[in-house]
């Protein structure tokens, strides 16, 4: 039985391993800073598969190299997904710090009047119970206050007690679908082991949701060598804000995925001129196949940002399956399960296999209408104050988080975690101030 009145894009076996895939990682401990359980997870279905691939602190990533064409010249490219998703890193029974929101007002309110429950588990990934969030600080330092009956080590998960999954004939229901969805297809793209003419790298990004450290890393020290002709698709499951809707393409959630080509302040590839390539390739490749798409500017943040800061390529967008509930509801202070729909999940899967299987070298003769182009012409959108801003946080961040990171857990567990989060931190803040004052 088909899932749509819709013509059938991909078969349902293939859905239902997407889904299958997507159920179990709503299972995994999973908060900014304590990546173990999600890079396991990772690893786990790669190797099961066969699939080799690098990892280092900041990403897990796979190189398919491509099919030989001596009239050719390779082009890279670039797939990013996700594995985080907000939380409470807990520092013990009574403390923690709330992760990767960006400073909700309507969340810190609520928990005054009503405080809300969270799902515990600790640093081996045992289920502990459920606590309280009694207090929220809406700073930036992001501290909870928190209620338990029981002992919590620290270094434990805390997640919104949020239903895990749930699915219907039209949607899916999630914990996680920011980015568990794309992590899901990304999955099961690499599976099937396409033959493609372009040098495809899949990347998962194990820190995302506090100012995109991992991309930030991969694109300060380019370290694919990305060149200006390559490609790079970020994707992504975000809240589909519209950037000045009276003059730009209004984004719906009930209208198929989304081309996205911003973030808040920051047209993606503004600091490099000439055509979006990436941008026209999705756009001709979802035309050429009767698959829908919205393009548009959105009003978020993702991991397109640190590429477009570094001016790697004009050739940057992302693929983002609309999430109204993003982030648990606990951005607009309502904590409830992520929903998006199925259709969507089927488009964005067969539109990145036409993509992987595209011919690089028609790229340069794409002919459609770029709204990139157009915002580039007179840039009303990016904010170069703003990217002046998040450009100095993330230098901060990439001194102060250097060893957390690389350790894999938030909080001090030996007397050297002190010593060198507490050194890093002053020289952060040290670099910052020189930053800011030059």
């Amino acid at each position: 039985m088909l899932f749509y009145n819709q013509k059938t894009l991909t078969t349902n076996t293939e859905i239902k391993n997407i889904i299958k895939i997507f159920e179990e990682y709503q299972k995994v401990p999973n908060v900014p800073f304590l990546p173990q359980f999600t890079s396991k997870f990772i690893k786990y279905y790669l190797e099961k598969e066969n699939v080799e691939y690098y990892e280092n602190a900041y990403t897990i990533i796979i190189n398919s190299q491509p099919t030989k064409d001596q009239n050719t010249e390779t082009k890279k490219m670039v797939f990013m997904a996700h594995m985080d998703h907000p939380g409470i890193v807990i520092k013990d029974k009574e403390n923690g710090i709330m992760m990767g929101l960006n400073e909700p007002k309507e969340l810190a309110q609520f928990i005054d009047q009503n405080p809300i429950q969270i799902i515990v588990y600790s640093p081996n990934g045992d289920f502990l119970g459920k606590a309280r969030i009694t207090k929220f600080n809406n700073d930036s330092k992001q501290r909870v206050k928190i209620k338990s009956d029981f002992d919590i080590p620290k270094n434990s998960y805390g997640h919104f007690d949020a239903p895990r999954f749930s699915e219907d004939n039209t949607k899916i229901y999630g914990y996680n679908a920011d980015d568990g969805i794309m992590i899901s297809i990304l999955l099961n793209t690499v599976f099937k082991k396409l033959e493609s003419k372009y040098d495809i790298y899949f990347v998962f990004n194990k820190h995302e949701e506090v100012f995109q450290i991992s991309s930030w890393n991969l694109a300060r020290w380019n370290s694919l060598d990305i060149e200006e002709d390559d490609i790079i698709i970020n994707l992504e499951c975000l809240k589909t804000v519209s950037v000045n809707p009276d003059k730009y393409p209004v984004i719906g959630y009930e209208n198929g995925p989304v081309l996205q080509l911003s973030n808040k302040g920051c047209l993606f590839g503004y600091k490099n001129p000439g055509p979006n390539f990436s941008e026209l390739l999705v756009k001709k490749t979802a035309e050429k196949y009767s698959l829908p798409i919205q393009v548009g500017l959105i009003n978020d943040s993702c991991d397109s940002r640190p590429f477009t800061q570094f001016g790697i390529t004009s050739n940057i967008c992302t693929i983002t399956i609309p999430n109204k509930y993003k982030h648990d509801g606990a951005d607009d202070g309502d904590i409830r399960p992520e929903e998006i729909y199925k259709k969507d999940v089927e488009y964005v899967e067969e539109l990145l296999e036409k993509i992987v299987m595209s011919d690089p070298n028609n790229v340069l003769n794409l002919n459609t209408d770029s709204l990139s182009e157009k915002v580039k012409q007179n840039d009303d959108l990016t904010d170069e104050n703003l990217m002046k801003y998040k450009k100095k946080i993330n230098e901060r961040l990439d001194i102060a988080y250097k060893d957390i990171v690389k350790r894999g857990y938030f909080y001090p567990e030996k007397f050297i975690d002190h010593i060198s989060d507490f050194i890093l931190k002053v020289v952060s803040y040290i670099n910052y101030l020189f930053n800011k004052i030059r």
